[in-house]
Formats: C-alpha cells, structure tokens, sequence
C-alpha cells in the first residue's frame, strides 16, 4: 500500500513504505549472506573432523612401530591436537552462523510488526480523514443555515 496524500501523513507513509523496502532488501541480503557461511563451517567441521581421525590413527601406528620415533609421534599428536583445536573453531563458527540465521528471523518478524503498525496507521489515518471530511461538510450545512 502506496500513501498518495501530499500532507505530512502521506509523505511518512511514504517515507515509512521507502525505508521498510530498504529494510527488507537488507535482511534479504544477510540472510543470503548467512548460507554460504553455515554451509562452509559445517564442510570445514567435517574435513576437520576427517583429518582429526587420520592424524590420530597415524600417530597410533608409528608409537606401536618403533619407540625411537617417539619424537615424531608426539609431532604427529599436536597435529592432531591442533586439526581438533581447527574443529572447535569450526563447530564454533557454525553455531554463530546458525545465531546469526536466529538473528536474520528475528529481524523479518520486527519487519512483519513494523508492516503491521504501518497498515493501523494508515487504517487511523484513513478514519481522521473520514472525520474531517464530515467536520468539513457539517461545517459547511452550518454555513448555508446561517446565511
């Protein structure tokens, strides 16, 4: 709904209906923003999770092969250590991700209030100048009488 009025009320319907369209675009656009970033996070998380469980089984077998090669089993475990330090940054950045979608729907349900109240005003306005059409006409009735 467009206000057409050139009074006050009609230009901040306008404004409000210019700046909802705004508003809109710009949720659109985090929310488009916001699936590619989840969707990364969770590949990151699995390749993590992967290289985790392969740096682990490695350093199982080369402590099992030769007690000599103890330093390079304990390089091997602060890899594995580090791929599950990468994982947690990941889950982590998967959980922001998913906060900041809660966020995105949040910012659409204000959007359907703001919607909402922009359509009572309009309804409000819409009764007031109901109100002061018929002022306007008594006034007039009044008008003739007197003359």
């Amino acid at each position: 709904m467009v206000a057409e009025g050139q009074d006050e009320a009609g230009q901040m319907l306008r404004s409000m209906h210019t700046m909802q369209q705004g508003l809109r675009e710009l949720v659109l656009s985090v929310r488009a923003g916001v699936g590619p970033v989840s969707l990364a996070s969770a590949e990151i998380a699995t390749a993590n999770n992967d290289l985790s469980a392969r740096t682990e089984s490695q350093a199982s077998a080369l402590q099992q092969t030769a007690a000599s090669m103890e330093e390079l089993g304990g390089t091997v475990q602060h890899n594995a250590d580090s791929a599950r330090e990468g994982n947690l940054l990941a889950t982590e950045a998967s959980a922001m991700a998913a906060r900041g979608g809660e966020v995105v729907q949040q910012v659409v349900a204000t959007m359907r209030e703001i919607d909402e109240s922009s359509t009572q005003i309009a309804d409000i306005i819409g009764v007031i100048d109901g109100i002061a059409f018929q002022t306007n006409i008594l006034a007039l009735n009044a008008a003739v009488e007197a003359a």
